[in-house]
């Protein structure tokens, strides 16, 4: 039997209570709205956006218990997104992350997708077919949270790193990647110059990744609003903590 989506508002919360959370990309407005408020009626708090490379944007700076996203989009497919977070985003590791395809009669395209996606679902999705998808995919990712080790953060890996380094050799490596930041800053303002917006956007998730790969929060988190000036100050920042 099937739970309605009012039963299942008590079978998704985390273990502290606090709702799960599902990160979903849909570039058509009106599939969006619709899947976003069913996934809402069953009890789930939904970060919605228009696109793959928005969807890897937040992934890469939250944590979500589900991810789904539609296979073509404009920007970044659903595909090239899924593989992205797969590679480059380890907290990810244990997140399910669900297809949703008008095209899933087509076996050979369905084929290709098995490296990036948990499971599929065909697209419009109905209340029923999205409910056990998602309890699916929530018992898949606590059973797999259970086998995998704990993943430190970066930032822990940095107090780490910075524990059994003389203070003289961090100094050096900090130095160097303070360096390539303030770079990474100026091509930016370069490209701004130029209105190369889609330059500007590359070289903002670079430092982003950069950035939080050396424990430089206030750096990381402020690429993405891409304010040159106020970037150079955070990474003076950094280097004088």
């Amino acid at each position: 039997m099937i739970a309605s989506p009012a039963q299942t508002a008590v079978i998704f919360p985390r273990a502290d209570g606090s709702p799960r959370r599902v990160l979903y990309a849909e570039d058509q407005v009106t599939s969006r709205v619709v899947t976003k408020a069913m996934l809402e009626r069953m009890g789930f708090k939904v970060d919605a956006v228009e696109d793959g490379e928005l969807a890897v944007q937040r992934a890469r700076n939250d944590n979500y218990d589900v991810i789904l996203l539609d296979i073509e989009m404009p920007v970044m497919d659903g595909v090239t997104a899924a593989r992205s977070i797969r590679a480059e985003l380890a907290h990810c590791a244990d997140t399910p992350i669900l297809a949703l395809s008008a095209f899933l009669a087509d076996s050979t395209e369905h084929t290709i997708w098995r490296d990036a996606f948990d499971s599929a679902l065909p697209k419009p999705a109905n209340t029923n077919e999205l409910l056990l998808a998602m309890q699916s995919a929530i018992k898949a990712k606590d059973e797999r949270a259970k086998r995998l080790p704990a993943v430190p953060s970066k930032e822990e890996l940095v107090v780490a790193l910075k524990a059994v380094l003389p203070p003289g050799v961090w100094k050096k490596i900090t130095n160097a990647a303070a360096e390539e930041m303030y770079h990474l800053i100026n091509a930016m303002s370069a490209a701004q110059q130029a209105r190369d917006l889609i330059l500007v956007s590359q070289v903002a998730q670079k430092l982003e990744r950069l950035a939080s790969s050396f424990g430089a929060v206030q750096v990381s988190t402020g690429a993405a609003a891409q304010n040159v000036a106020a970037l150079r100050q955070a990474v003076s920042n950094w280097t004088m903590a």
